[in-house]
């Protein structure tokens, strides 16, 4: 529970700046990364009859994986293709302890680990693209007034 609990924090932590300054891209992450994982807290406790946690799980994994590669096909900025390798690894880990029952848990870790390295580009990512810009604005208005 825990657990659950920090995760939940960093996913509104990294969500802030993507939100403010991610533009549409960052937008679009943190509306799917938060439908997800509702969608896996939904999945957990009231289709618990129907589904195991694992199918549900890989279930959304694999729709967000979907909807962060169209997102990162679709844009000009790098860090939402970190995010989708980063997710892909995610899912490969998981598909990896799933065909292999026998193997030991760290498949099961990793697929977990992973997503940590997405909060952070998630956050990350927008501040940077943000600082470049500012740059190459600055950069352009100099080049003006030594123009002009």
């Amino acid at each position: 529970m825990l657990l659950n609990i920090a995760f939940t924090l960093l996913m509104i932590a990294a969500c802030v700046p993507a939100l403010a300054w991610g533009g549409p891209e960052g937008r679009k992450i943190c509306l799917m990364f938060l439908v997800a994982a509702l969608s896996t807290f939904f999945g957990a406790t009231t289709l618990k009859e129907m589904v195991t946690l694992p199918d549900a799980t890989i279930i959304v994994d694999l729709v967000l994986l979907g909807g962060l590669a169209h997102v990162a096909a679709r844009t000009d900025r790098y860090w939402p293709l970190w995010i989708c390798a980063f997710h892909m690894l995610s899912v490969l880990s998981f598909l990896a302890w799933q065909f292999a029952p026998n193997s030991p848990l760290l498949f099961k870790a990793i697929s977990g680990v992973w997503s940590i390295p997405e909060l952070i580009v998630l956050c990350v990512g927008p501040i940077l693209d943000l600082r470049q810009s500012s740059s190459q604005e600055l950069n352009s208005a100099e080049n003006r007034r030594i123009e002009g």
